[in-house]
């Protein structure tokens, strides 16, 4: 069989491998096919997933948090699966963008970046994922492989520790927006309880390292008092002999002479950065002045467009990159090269996710040679069997997880799973997060103002 080979080339190094894997006895018509990857169709479907009410500086999580799965379907009869944030607005992003890819390669997905980003950056990074997933089936290569190989099989994560309510709390229960058979006692969603002071706190995180094994240990904080967030560090330094290096995030919610006083206190631990705990630039290049610690945001330095005032201003060491707002993944490689000339390191921020953008991340972090802190993740909070992948929840060991084994993302949807978390974004109505209005709930008059 004789194969064109400026067609071959036309469709890149990525599409000449697929080609080549179905040229024995299929016939020039399908290597084409193969080779190319158009996209025929865009499926979105917007869920809710169970979410405990674990608490921030925004307020209370809602009973389920929202995401949007995305499924693009190629004309190679190869499926690309893809997930990012939730939310009626991304939701009509990703629907806008069906006329914009359709008829475009898999392969090509840079085509479009510059008309969705701009619509959407969530939506962005939710077909970007699809269509690196497609061209991983199409190729039989792994998504790390695609971005120029893993140069590591395994990734750390840390423990992200939030204060929280029971899950069973008869307030939150009584939530109208709840519609699964969640309940009392036995049918809680989880057996964590209500953690809302610092004893309570170091025990779970004993839990979390006792299940999974981790041995970073992150912080959600602005919650509590300032004072007793302190006593949780000094607590949770105390408990794990100053071993285990560990994080404070108070998501900007203090103020910086709060954060310059309880930075100083924190000298006495295994401090490995301080979070976000104020919200601009310059509060937290005064802060990283004052007390000299190594600090790291994923609210000052959210962007491309953030890092000429941050080289001037100093306010950071370290920085969470997110593959769903930095502009997809090979985003957050260019992010990498350029935190190696700065002198900046690179972890990886988190939130509510699902089992394929928990496998992307395990992908991002394994192709970027900077990204050599622990990620943070959600991912324990979501109750086993609550996924939309096949098969059981992904396996956090001794605080790391594998890199998925199979082609592109390496994990596939479960059909059924799916409907019924559709069924549950129908019928709960939540179509935006309002972590205040959930607070609210417990607490009439809670207001989130800075300390």
């Amino acid at each position: 069989m004789r194969i064109d080979r400026r067609k071959l080339m036309a469709a890149g190094a990525v599409g000449l491998v697929a080609a080549r894997d179905v040229v024995s006895g299929a016939g020039e018509t399908v290597s084409r096919v193969a080779s190319s990857l158009v996209i025929t169709g865009l499926r979105v479907t917007p869920i809710a997933l169970p979410d405990p009410p674990i608490l921030a500086a925004s307020g209370c999580h809602g009973p389920y948090f929202l995401r949007n799965i995305v499924v693009l379907d190629t004309d190679a009869g190869i499926t690309g699966i893809g997930e990012t944030h939730g939310g009626e607005d991304v939701t009509g992003a990703l629907e806008a963008a069906r006329e914009l890819v359709i008829g475009k390669s898999a392969f090509s997905y840079r085509q479009f970046a510059r008309e969705l980003e701009r619509a959407s950056m969530s939506a962005y990074a939710g077909i970007e994922l699809a269509c690196l997933d497609a061209c991983g089936r199409a190729t039989g290569r792994r998504l790390c492989e695609l971005l120029g190989g893993p140069v590591r099989e395994e990734v750390d994560f840390a423990a992200y520790l939030f204060y929280r309510y029971a899950a069973d709390h008869p307030k939150l229960l009584a939530d109208p927006r709840l519609v699964d058979q969640r309940g009392r006692g036995d049918l809680a969603l989880d057996d964590w309880g209500e953690v809302r002071t610092p004893e309570a706190m170091v025990e779970m995180a004993a839990r979390f390292h006792q299940r999974w094994g981790f041995r970073v240990l992150k912080l959600k904080a602005g919650v509590l008092s300032p004072d007793a967030e302190l006593a949780t560090m000094r607590q949770l330094n105390e408990r794990f002999e100053g071993k285990f290096p560990l994080r404070i995030d108070p998501n900007g919610r203090w103020r910086v002479e709060t954060a310059i006083r309880i930075g100083r206190e924190l000298k006495n631990v295994a401090l490995e950065y301080y979070e976000d705990p104020v919200n601009s630039q310059e509060a937290m290049a005064a802060v990283r002045k004052a007390t000299g610690h190594v600090m790291s945001t994923n609210m000052c330095v959210t962007s491309f467009s953030h890092i000429p005032e941050a080289l001037r201003l100093q306010p950071v060491d370290v920085v969470l990159c997110d593959h769903h707002y930095w502009g997809g993944i090979p985003a957050c490689q260019a992010l990498g090269q350029i935190a190696e000339t700065v002198g900046w390191r690179l972890s990886q921020h988190s939130n509510n996710h699902a089992g394929i953008t928990m496998a992307a991340m395990i992908h991002v972090a394994a192709a970027i040679p900077q990204l050599t802190l622990a990620s943070d993740t959600h991912y324990p909070w979501l109750v086993e069997g609550a996924d939309i992948i096949e098969g059981p929840n992904l396996r956090i060991e001794n605080g790391k997880m594998k890199v998925p084994d199979r082609p592109g993302v390496g994990v596939d949807l479960d059909r059924d799973k799916l409907a019924k978390a559709h069924e549950t974004y129908q019928r709960c109505g939540m179509r935006r997060r309002d972590d205040a209005a959930t607070m609210r709930l417990v607490e009439p008059q809670w207001h989130g103002a800075p300390f």
